[in-house]
């Protein structure tokens, strides 16, 4: 059985500017389970423990489902936290430029998942980036100031031009991704 999940990949410019901003929001000392820096990825579906062999099955829909779709343009701005910034749960990096695609590119895998038995999310997609969770209430006020103080943040604009199936390996260190397929976006587009 593999943990996997499909995501969209960011620059290593994106990754760098979202580690500057981990950086000022962990002075804080606000307890939070930081993501790694060169984690930090667009989950589209989170699929859970699947077969070896349904990975395969899952690259070819993916491949023909990401070649009908044009590349477009993301850049990370702003942030804020779910469900709110009075109750934090997970702070995030927001995203803007094509979301309009995303959510098409989003509503795609999940229906072409659906033969294959995941079924669609019942919580709306919302486009963001997680930068970390937050374990307790130690410091938080802190951190919600600090967050207020970062609502211009933005960071580099990047084109999505592929969709990746991930492995992931749960490990005491933290999570470890491996791209099992990537599946150009746009390829079947002229």
């Amino acid at each position: 059985m593999i943990r996997a999940f499909i995501a969209l990949d960011l620059p290593a410019g994106v990754h760098r500017s979202l580690a500057a901003l981990q950086q000022e929001w962990q002075q804080t000392e606000a307890p939070v389970s930081w993501i790694k820096p060169e984690s930090i990825h667009l989950t589209l579906k989170f699929l859970g423990n699947i077969a070896t062999e349904q990975a395969t099955e899952i690259e070819g829909i993916l491949q023909e489902m990401a070649a009908t779709h044009a590349p477009f343009r993301l850049q990370p701005v702003g942030c804020g936290a779910f469900p709110s910034l009075k109750h934090m749960r997970v702070v995030w990096a927001g995203l803007q430029g094509g979301v309009e695609e995303l959510l098409r590119l989003h509503k795609a895998v999940e229906e072409a998942l659906i033969p294959l038995g995941f079924a669609p999310e019942d919580r709306p997609f919302r486009a963001h980036l997680t930068l970390g969770r937050v374990k307790g209430k130690r410091h938080l006020q802190l951190l919600q100031e600090a967050i207020l103080r970062c609502q211009g943040f933005q960071a580099e604009a990047f084109d999505v031009t592929d969709v990746v199936l991930y492995k992931s390996e749960l490990r005491p260190e933290g999570a470890r991704y491996t791209a099992l397929c990537r599946a150009p976006v746009g390829a079947g587009t002229t």
